[in-house]
């Protein structure tokens, strides 16, 4: 039987609507929040190669800062810091360039007017800067695409193979 899915994924990547508008709600809501809850992302997996490779060249990079500073240990002085590298912006720069790949929903105002605007990484890193709770949103659903993906894996593994005699 083929199964339709609700939530399909096109080469690992699904569009998801971050805020969701609590149904049977009397609440009145603002134009703002009305807003949110027609903004819609598409994310792509968090197993994709590109995301994976650079997130562990991120956190090798973190590795190191922390050893040269001697993080963990008691010989840690916060004060013998300098400027450095932010772990978040890091971490931002890459949800920003390989997971979170366009949206519908986001502009700016120019003129007093709202504009809508085309996905960049550029713009996608400020973004997550002024609205931290969605690059949680983002990682939430790009590890939800890679489990489905990893369920369809493991279903096809599970299945015999069907012999022909020929």
């Amino acid at each position: 039987m083929l199964i339709i899915s609700t939530q399909i994924d096109l080469n690992g990547e699904r569009w998801f609507f971050p805020y969701k508008k609590p149904e049977g709600s009397k609440k009145k809501f603002t134009p703002e929040e009305e807003s949110l809850f027609k903004l819609r992302l598409l994310v792509a997996s968090s197993e994709s190669p590109e995301y994976r490779s650079r997130n562990a060249l991120v956190r090798r990079h973190i590795d190191k800062m922390d050893a040269g500073y001697q993080v963990g240990t008691k010989d840690f002085n916060l004060a013998s810091v300098g400027d450095i590298d932010s772990v978040d912006d890091l971490l931002i720069d890459n949800v920003a360039r390989f997971l979170l790949k366009d949206w519908d929903g986001v502009g700016q105002l120019v003129d007093g007017a709202e504009v809508a605007i085309d996905y960049t990484p550029e713009i996608g890193i400020v973004m997550l800067k002024q609205h931290p709770e969605l690059y949680w949103r983002i990682l939430a659903e790009a590890a939800n695409i890679a489990q489905g993906k990893e369920l369809q894996t493991q279903e096809t593994v599970k299945k015999p193979s069907k012999r022909s005699n020929g």
